[in-house]
């Protein structure tokens, strides 16, 4: 099964959307660090709607986008009553129209990538497509914020081991798979959810690559982003040959077209 179809109906049971609800307040100490006052906001990969839901609470116009339709549907219901658009499409490419003029590119001040979503771009061509198209909605001088895996976890947090999580409801085995070729890693995720008396087992496939702090800054500054923090995820500090997971702040250029 692709990822994110049955898993949408339990992400937030089991917690997985508490990621995104820290990256909002993370996001708002970015804001206040590097003087950051967007109106209109894009978040990519949206899932479950949290992370649009807490931005909207405080004050922005957001729109969401993701591939899962599943997903697209919780984040609907999250959403309810707040006009909150929501786009079903999948990145790297992606455009999406600006609804005064259909022949222009809808334009926003922010765009967030949040909990290893690019680390699904499984090339650099990819990777450099997305950070494309971002840039290309993104109003001059607007702001683009993301977190990735580094290589250290996908070797050590991800390697070739498994986990498990049981709760009352919900048993989750995650069984994976590292390919140190590339700095990748495959995890197929096995799920079994009571409903009833009964149980009901699925299982999706998930495949994640990292890439050095190297590369993403050279696709960045290719794309022709300005790369303004790059540091340990929820942390002001510089990332260390060991840190897990990047948060990376890059703007685009305000005399940029």
């Amino acid at each position: 099964m692709k990822p994110y179809q049955k898993f949408a109906e339990v992400y937030d049971l089991m917690g997985a959307d508490d990621f995104s609800i820290r990256m909002t307040e993370y996001c708002f100490k970015i804001f206040r660090r590097f003087k950051i006052k967007p109106s209109t906001g894009l978040d990519l990969c949206c899932g479950t709607g949290s992370a649009l839901l807490k931005f909207s609470e405080r004050g922005l116009i957001m729109a969401g986008l993701d591939r899962s339709s599943t997903m697209l549907a919780m984040a609907a219901k999250k959403l309810k009553g707040r006009r909150v658009p929501l786009y079903h499409k999948s990145l790297p490419r992606f455009r999406i129209l600006d609804p005064v003029s259909s022949r222009k590119t809808r334009r926003f001040d922010l765009i967030t990538c949040f909990f290893d979503s690019l680390n699904y771009l499984t090339t650099k061509a990819k990777l450099k497509t997305a950070f494309k198209s971002v840039y290309n909605h993104l109003q001059p001088g607007g702001w683009f914020i993301f977190d990735m895996n580094t290589p250290a976890a996908m070797k050590i947090l991800w390697g070739s081991q498994e986990h498990t999580q049981v709760t009352e409801n919900l048993v989750s085995i995650w069984r994976n798979k590292y390919n140190p070729g590339n700095d990748s890693a495959a995890c197929v995720a096995t799920f079994f959810r009571k409903k009833g008396k009964t149980w009901e087992r699925f299982d999706e496939v998930h495949i994640e690559r990292a890439y050095s702090n190297t590369s993403i800054r050279k696709a960045l500054k290719e794309t022709g982003f300005m790369v303004r923090g790059f540091y340990r995820c929820f942390s002001f500090e510089k990332p260390r040959k060991g840190t897990y997971r990047i948060a990376v702040v890059a703007e685009k250029p305000a005399r940029a077209g």
